[in-house]
């Protein structure tokens, strides 16, 4: 008898090179989401045009950032390039808006001494604010440390006026997380300066565009730009308090609202086409 002959199994090479490029682009995007994307940060500027603002405030240049998370995903080495690039800015004002802390994370005493530290490094020609996030709430009292050690004044529902040599004031008032504290917005700007014309209201949760008028500016955070963010899409992950605003500026009637992507990441420890921003 003829021995038979054993047929040998096709061979695929397209779909051996098809797969090798589909792992190699999931090795490169979890790569990139997860490791490369937190040590690179971008400036993100916006030009702010109102008539209600005289010739004097004109080149007065404000730093916002936020959510840091500080040893999640940004530690040391990236928070000092970040403040490098906030000082590189030569900012008159800084503001800061809350989660300097995560919830998940237990902060040993050098980690401790390293943030305080590099916080007191910020410069800012006139002032330098912050207020409450709903993470800061961890460690109030390290969080309070941190920001009056680096000459930052907490805003908790109460204001502070500008004046930068001219006659009129920007007054900018602020207050806590709006899932810890009850917000009380006559309060925060309560004041009895008359010649004010443009008012800036600094919130951790960009919820509250809903909930306030007759505010010029607002400047908030929290929502880590959704985590993985889709141009013309928006942010994919919401965290809670967020709604639909994720990053980026937003319109209600005579108010503006710019929500900053931030530097860290909660819960989920990757971005995705979503760097860390001032």
């Amino acid at each position: 008898m003829k021995e038979e002959l054993k047929k040998e199994p096709k061979k695929h090479p397209i779909l051996k090179i098809m797969i090798i490029i589909l792992i190699s682009i999931l090795i490169f995007i979890l790569c990139y989401s997860f490791i490369w994307i937190h040590k690179y940060s971008k400036v993100e500027e916006y030009a702010i045009i109102n008539e209600k603002l005289n010739s004097n405030w004109n080149g007065l240049k404000i730093i916002h950032f936020s959510d840091i998370h500080f040893g999640k995903t940004t530690n040391e080495p990236e928070l000092k390039k970040i403040i490098k690039k906030i000082n590189n800015t030569n900012p008159d004002i800084v503001i800061f808006t809350g989660d300097l802390l995560d919830e998940s994370i237990n902060l040993n005493e050098a980690s401790k001494d390293n943030l305080k530290n590099l916080f007191q490094t910020i410069n800012a020609r006139i002032m330098k604010l912050a207020i409450i996030g709903d993470n800061d709430y961890k460690d109030l009292d390290f969080y309070k440390e941190v920001l009056e050690n680096a000459n930052f004044k907490i805003l908790e529902n109460e204001n502070i006026l500008v004046f930068d040599g001219g006659t009129s004031a920007i007054q900018i008032g602020g207050f806590s997380s709006l899932q810890k504290e009850e917000y009380n917005l006559e309060k925060t700007f309560q004041t009895e300066e008359k010649n004010i014309n443009y008012k800036i209201l600094i919130a951790h949760e960009p919820e509250i565009l809903d909930k306030v008028d007759h505010i010029d500016l607002i400047l908030s955070g929290h929502s880590l730009g959704g985590l993985i963010y889709i141009p013309n899409f928006g942010g994919l992950i919401k965290l809670p308090h967020t709604s639909h605003y994720t990053k980026g500026k937003y319109q209600k009637n005579e108010t503006t609202m710019y929500v900053s992507s931030g530097i860290g990441t909660e819960k989920y420890s990757f971005r995705f086409l979503n760097p860390p921003s001032i």
